[in-house]
């Protein structure tokens, strides 16, 4: 038999906790806390549009489509001439994929992960199908990222060191939670539902720079729709997938339920979209690489040297970045998203980084690849892999020679886009701007933008939802 105190302590372990929170937090956020939600639509959306062209996402349209359209559009011109509407899990699939494409997407940085990528297409889908207002999309986006951000401190960063990709393994447990709150699952079904997405959790790191990598994306959305579907619709799971022996901080990281207890003992007092914050992406690639090109732009943009005379550059980053970054001479645009030598050598000779320079001819430019030899990244024994959540500020140095024998340096420990130093509203219409043009005709730019950035007053998720599809139709 169980002892009454063993039957206490699994009615109040983490798993319980965290599905008790995500079902009965009050419905009352801060203004900050709704602003910062409406701003992750804006900046996903816009990267959902602009790689809904890219071959992810149209390959996961293709392997889904033939199961039968639905109530939940796709984005942009991946599936031009074809039906727009699928069920809202392949939705969320194709679009989170889309999401991810370009690496252009926010990081919670607690958490390592790709936060928004598998949040809002699962929320737009879900919330479309269902007939969802704004403001409940709203609210299931900020106790999804609180979910995640909770999962990041127990788990990081053992879990991403080990190699696990967080943004599926992470996501979908906080797609889960965020679409079991859309459904207003109550505590017991929302326990279910992120106990059923624990059984859903996967994707390694060595799919970075393959297709696969933004597929984690799309299927940690659409896992988070599958786990609420059914715990709403009545399965069970064990209720302490997450803090038990064999659970998933004990498989997944190897970390004692002790970090588990602690990391669910308070929640949303500020909630963690203030509190840490979303890192908007300035540049359209691994994040891992956005301290080092913000410190040699910084140096290029003082004009201490030109692209012809530099002789060697040295990037020094932390341990857990260098994992991300295994191509020296990438082979195509998804490798070279993974690549410090070539991201760095084409951001010395342009000035910038911004999406043209994954386009084929840029990739093979000569005085791009005449730079690349002459670039190491190195790890900083101060900056250790595996060290618990936030307990090592990171930061990246480059050291630029140049053939003359001077050398100029520069560390950078928060980039332009980190919630330390983020995009202004006008930053984000640019980008906005920028992206979707690609997939909406002009006249549809600024009424997207709107529509997103005022996603709270929305009375429905469905008029939302069909400026990711203007001027294509819907099928």
């Amino acid at each position: 038999m169980t002892s009454r105190s063993a039957q206490a302590e699994t009615a109040s372990g983490a798993t319980r906790r965290l599905g008790r929170w995500v079902a009965e937090a009050p419905r009352a956020w801060s203004e900050e806390a709704e602003r910062r939600a409406a701003s992750a639509f804006v900046d996903t959306v816009a990267c959902m549009l602009a790689g809904a062209d890219d071959p992810a996402p149209r390959a996961a349209y293709a392997g889904v489509a033939r199961w039968g359209s639905g109530g939940a559009t796709v984005a942009g011109t991946a599936v031009a001439g074809t039906p727009h509407r699928l069920a809202a899990p392949w939705a969320a699939l194709v679009n989170g994929t889309a999401a991810h494409a370009l690496d252009y997407d926010d990081i919670l940085e607690i958490s390592n992960a790709h936060v928004s990528a598998v949040l809002v297409p699962a929320l737009l889908a879900l919330g479309q199908e269902r007939d969802a207002d704004g403001a409940a999309c709203v609210d299931a986006f900020i106790v999804g990222v609180e979910v995640l951000a909770r999962l990041g401190e127990a788990l990081n960063t053992a879990h991403y060191f080990r190699g696990w990709h967080t943004t599926s393994t992470l996501g979908a447990p906080a797609a889960a939670a965020a679409c079991a709150r859309l459904l207003r699952l109550d505590a017991a079904r929302t326990t279910a539902a992120l106990s059923l997405a624990t059984s859903l959790a996967s994707g390694a790191k060595r799919q970075f720079g393959t297709m696969a990598k933004p597929v984690h994306a799309g299927l940690a959305a659409k896992n988070g729709i599958m786990a609420a579907a059914l715990a709403e619709a009545g399965v069970t799971a064990a209720a302490d997938a997450y803090e038990g022996a064999r659970g998933f901080a004990d498989l997944f990281a190897g970390v004692p339920r002790e970090r588990m207890e602690a990391a669910v003992a308070d929640f949303g007092v500020p909630p963690a979209i203030e509190r840490h914050g979303l890192w908007q992406k300035v540049y359209p690639c691994c994040g891992s690489v956005h301290r080092p090109l913000d410190a040699l732009l910084d140096m290029r943009g003082d004009g201490a040297f030109r692209p012809q005379t530099v002789a060697e550059i040295d990037a020094l980053v932390a341990e857990i970045e260098t994992h991300n970054l295994p191509y020296t001479a990438p082979a195509d645009a998804m490798q070279a998203r993974f690549s410090l030598p070539y991201l760095l050598a084409s951001a010395l000779v342009d000035g910038r980084l911004t999406l043209d320079a994954f386009a084929e001819d840029a990739l093979a430019r000569p005085d791009v690849r005449t730079l690349i030899p002459m670039i190491r990244m190195r790890p900083d024994p101060d900056q250790p892999g595996g060290a618990n959540a936030g307990a090592v500020t990171l930061r990246a140095t480059v050291t630029v020679r140049l053939a003359s024998g001077d050398e100029r340096s520069r560390t950078v420990q928060e980039p332009r886009g980190h919630p330390c130093r983020p995009l202004g509203r006008d930053a984000l219409h640019a980008k906005f701007v920028d992206c979707a043009a690609c997939a909406l005709p002009p006249a549809a730019l600024e009424t997207a933008f709107e529509a997103l950035d005022g996603l709270a007053g929305a009375r429905s998720l469905d008029a939302v939802a069909t400026h990711l599809g203007a001027g294509h139709g819907q099928g």
